[in-house]
């Protein structure tokens, strides 16, 4: 942990928790392991470069990894690479006095002239240090022509003479720059590494604060070290040296997690009422719409990861907020949660074009509340297996997992969506042999049955693709009678070149089934009639239609006829 600067006290004026606790060593920088053991070693090894790049997100330690290492490359008594911060080199670095140490804000020293004067001082030996050193914030605002002005000190630089270069847009620097640099890329810091660190400086001050607050800080900071201290000292001055997470909220005008838990079970409980009293509280707060939206989204999100992991180890928050998601993601399916987080994306991004926010707002919270259920293919399955069967009805025997299709989803209405169990009646007009009876019952729904299933494995396979059968098979409505499969067509066309390819058809079914069935194509133009709806059906009689959609697996189709569906559209 960092150590508070030596030359503060308390009789001198407040300073900033950024300034007052910025890095004084390698080992004092947060999160950036990988590069600050990089150039202790370098330091030991004598092994410096004459130019580095350090390229990454704001308030993540590249300026201050810049001077700690002027200072470890100068210091007179160093410690393991480290410096020693108390040597009169060390000390001009720190109190910002030292000649051999200069840093350059690039976006206000953009100029050609700026680089010659840099280029005219950097031929000079340093004057109490090793090295003289040149560091340049935000390089990417020179200009190309100070750039170009730049190379050729770069390019062969004197002995004595380092540059550090620090910028949060590595890809506006010149590639011929930045191929003379080595470069190095820090990276955001992590939230628990932040809410570390704070609870450090916390005890430091004798200022008492709870996890949620130290959470929500360090969520808010976005991966930057500064700026979650500079929101610290926002909450401090506000409350005091106690710290709550009610106080911290109100002093961020942040949104509570509460709103977040009601709009979810509203959505789960189909309670529209509610949604518009959250949405009337959550707008004379003066929350920001399109901030609740996101924050709802990433609410969904840590939502779906429970449900898909099974545990909270990926949501980074506290740990009681951990328990309510545990709790919460029981009354949630993945399929329902990403089919949300698609609608709370989609109104985050038109809210803010939006002549009305509010009514857009509570238009998208409405949607959550009338949202339909997924039903999972799986599911249905088992419903299937699970159908009784009688003399008087025939079940359509469960086949295979099928991929799951979100297009099909629960009747409206229906929250907890407990499909009433349905079978398909069958007219049997049963013959006078025992032996016809069994074979109306059960062999006829067989066949049937598979070649609804393995439809679209008959219209792909090799013999289909290579006759140009597939297109006019899509076209046909099967019927299937005793040992004959008839396919009916209202095109006189796909009729006839499908009637010609019946031998073939034929083939096919032995191939796939097993099963000698004849092929017989008939013309009923004007008598088969359009399905609405687009859902297909399966019943088993004396004639039996297998009736498809085509957009929907053939299994799909017998599951929507047992119980009943709706299609879901984005739009």
């Amino acid at each position: 942990m960092s150590e508070e600067n030596t030359l503060t006290n308390e009789s001198e004026n407040y300073i900033v928790t950024a300034r007052k606790w910025r890095p004084l060593t390698f080992a004092d920088v947060v999160g950036q392991d990988h590069i600050t053991q990089t150039l202790k070693n370098a330091v030991t090894s004598g092994r410096m470069h004459h130019a580095y790049l350090f390229c990454g997100p704001r308030g993540v330690g590249k300026t201050t990894t810049a001077r700690i290492m002027a200072r470890a490359v100068n210091c007179l008594n160093p410690i393991d690479a480290e410096p020693c911060n108390k040597c009169i080199n060390c000390q001009a670095v720190l109190e910002g006095r030292s000649v051999d140490v200069i840093e350059i804000d690039g976006a206000s020293n953009n100029s050609v002239d700026d680089v010659r004067k840099l280029r005219e001082n950097a031929k000079y030996p340093p004057s109490h240090g090793k090295y003289k050193m040149y560091v340049i914030d935000e390089v990417h605002m020179l200009s190309s022509a100070a750039f170009n002005a730049l190379l050729k000190t770069l390019e062969e630089p004197p002995p004595h003479l380092m540059f550090v270069f620090a910028t949060t847009e590595a890809h506006k620097v010149l590639p011929t720059i930045t191929s003379r640099c080595q470069r190095y890329d820090f990276r955001r810091m992590e939230t628990g590494e932040i809410v570390s660190q704070l609870k450090y400086i916390a005890g430091k001050e004798s200022i008492t604060i709870d996890e949620k607050s130290l959470m929500i800080i360090a969520k808010r900071a976005d991966g930057s070290m500064r700026d979650s201290q500079s929101i610290f000292d926002q909450v401090i001055a506000f409350c005091g040296k106690n710290v709550d997470f009610h106080a911290t909220v109100d002093s961020l005008s942040l949104i509570d997690d509460e709103f977040y838990f009601r709009i979810s079970r509203a959505a789960v409980s189909k309670n529209t009422a509610e949604m518009f009293h959250i949405a009337n509280e959550i707008i004379n707060r003066g929350y920001d719409l399109q901030e609740t939206l996101s924050g709802l989204l990433e609410h969904l999100r840590h939502l779906l990861t429970v449900v898909v992991t099974g545990s909270t180890e990926l949501i980074e928050t506290a740990s009681e907020i951990q328990s309510l998601y545990q709790q919460e993601s029981k009354n949630f399916r993945k399929n329902d949660l990403l089919r949300m987080m698609n609608l709370i994306a989609q109104s985050e991004q038109e809210i803010r074009f939006a002549k009305q926010p509010r009514v857009k707002f509570e238009l998208t919270l409405c949607k959550l509340a009338t949202m339909d259920t997924v039903a999972e293919i799986e599911d249905l399955i088992r419903q299937i297996n699970g159908l009784p069967t009688t003399e008087s009805s025939v079940v359509v025997a469960p086949t295979p997992k099928a991929a799951p299709n979100e297009n099909i989803v629960a009747r409206e209405n229906n929250p907890t969506y407990a499909p009433e169990k349905k079978t398909l009646n069958v007219k049997v007009e049963a013959p006078k042999p025992e032996s016809k009876i069994t074979e109306a019952k059960t062999e006829a729904p067989k066949v049937v049955y598979e070649l609804a299933k393995d439809w679209n494995k008959i219209l792909k396979s090799d013999e289909i693709n290579e006759s140009g059968l597939s297109k006019g098979l899509e076209q046909a409505v099967m019927l299937v009678e005793g040992k004959t499969l008839i396919l009916k067509y209202d095109n006189a066309f796909h009729a006839d070149f499908i009637g010609g390819k019946s031998k073939l058809l034929e083939s096919i079914l032995l191939k796939h089934f097993d099963l000698h069935y004849s092929v017989k194509v008939e013309l009923e133009q004007g008598k088969i009639e359009s399905n609405d709806n687009n859902l297909s059906s399966v019943s088993t009689s004396n004639d039996k239609y297998v009736n498809q959609n085509k957009d929907l697996h053939p299994i799909e189709n017998e599951i929507i006829n047992i119980f009943g569906a709706i299609e879901v559209r984005n739009d």
